[in-house]
C-alpha cells in the first residue's frame, strides 16, 4: 500500500506513467482485488504478478537467485532496490528528480518513499464491499470515543523489546483518567495479550480473537479489517517500529502514539 501510494504522489507531481507490480509470497499471500477495489488514477496501470514477472521484475534476492538483477539493469536505466530505497528516504532523496532524470526506472520499496499531501494520503485504496460490512460489523460497538491499540508481538523482535506490555497497559490506565467512558479497541497478533488486556480492563476491551496469518488470503483480508476498524477509533498506541498502526493513523487521519520505553 505505502509503495504504491508513493507511485500515486509520484504521477500526481510529475505526470509520469507508472506500472505498479502486486507480487505475492509468503508475507502478502493473497491478490490486490481480494482486498480494494480498482484504482482509478490516470497514468498508474496497477496488475497483479504474473510468472514471468518474477523472473524479469521481482526483486532480486537468494529465493530466485537474484535472477531479476540481470534482467531489470538490462530493461531500465536506472533500477533502486528495498534497502537503497530505504536508505535513501532517511536521507531525503529526490525521488521526483531520479524519476524525471531517467527516461524508465525500475524501483522496489515497502516504504513510503515519497508521500505526497498527507489530506489525499491512502484516499485511493477503498475495501472492497464484503470487507467494508467485516469493517463496519467489527467497528459497531466503538463509542464516541474508542482509542486503538496495536501490540505488535510474534514477529518483531525490536517491538516486543522496545514496547513491552506494561507500557500500554500504564498508559491505557492514564488514558481512563483522564476519558472514564474510553473503550479500546485492541489489534495484535497475539492472542495471549489480548488475553492479559482484556483481564485488566474488562468490557472496556474490544477485539477480535480469530488468530492472525498473513500466509493465506484470509489471514490478509483479516489483516486488512483490523487496519481499517484501527483507522475508525480517535486515535492510536502503537508498537515501535511496526508502521501497521501508523498506517491506520494516515488512513483515519488521525494521531498516533508510539508506545516505547525509554533507553
Amino acid at each position: 500500500m505505502k509503495a504504491i501510494e508513493s507511485i500515486i504522489a509520484l504521477i500526481r507531481g510529475t505526470n509520469i506513467q507508472a506500472t505498479a507490480i502486486w507480487f505475492k509470497d509468503k508475507g502478502l499471500n493473497c491478490s490486490f482485488e481480494q482486498l480494494f477495489q480498482s484504482i482509478d488514477i490516470p497514468n498508474l496501470r496497477l496488475r497483479n504478478a504474473v510468472l514471468s514477472d518474477y523472473i524479469l521484475y521481482d526483486r532480486p534476492r537468494r529465493k530466485n537467485l537474484f535472477i531479476p538483477f540481470i534482467f531489470e539493469k538490462a530493461a531500465f536505466n536506472n533500477c533502486l532496490y528495498e534497502d537503497d530505497v530505504t536508505q535513501r528516504v532517511s536521507m531525503n532523496f529526490d525521488f521526483r528528480q531520479w524519476v524525471l532524470s531517467n527516461k524508465k526506472t525500475y524501483l522496489s520499496a515497502c516504504v513510503l518513499f515519497y508521500p505526497g499531501e498527507s489530506k489525499f494520503r491512502f484516499n485511493s485504496f477503498i475495501p472492497v464491499p464484503w470487507l467494508q460490512e467485516r469493517i463496519n460489523e467489527r467497528c459497531k460497538n466503538f463509542t464516541n470515543y474508542t482509542v486503538g491499540v496495536h501490540i505488535r508481538r510474534t514477529d518483531n523482535i525490536n517491538s516486543i523489546r522496545e514496547s513491552p506490555t506494561e507500557l500500554f497497559i500504564q498508559r491505557m490506565k492514564k488514558e481512563i483518567e483522564s476519558e472514564s467512558d474510553v473503550r479500546f479497541y485492541v489489534a495484535s497478533d497475539s492472542t495471549e495479550e489480548k488475553k492479559k488486556l482484556t483481564s485488566i480492563f474488562g468490557d472496556r476491551i474490544i477485539t477480535d480473537w480469530k488468530p492472525t496469518s498473513r500466509s493465506t488470503p484470509e489471514g490478509i483480508e483479516d489483516a486488512l479489517v483490523e487496519l481499517y476498524s484501527l483507522s475508525r477509533t480517535q486515535k492510536i498506541f502503537g508498537s515501535h517500529r511496526s508502521s501497521y498502526s501508523e498506517t491506520a493513523a494516515e488512513i483515519g487521519k488521525i494521531s498516533h502514539e508510539k508506545i516505547k520505553s525509554k533507553l
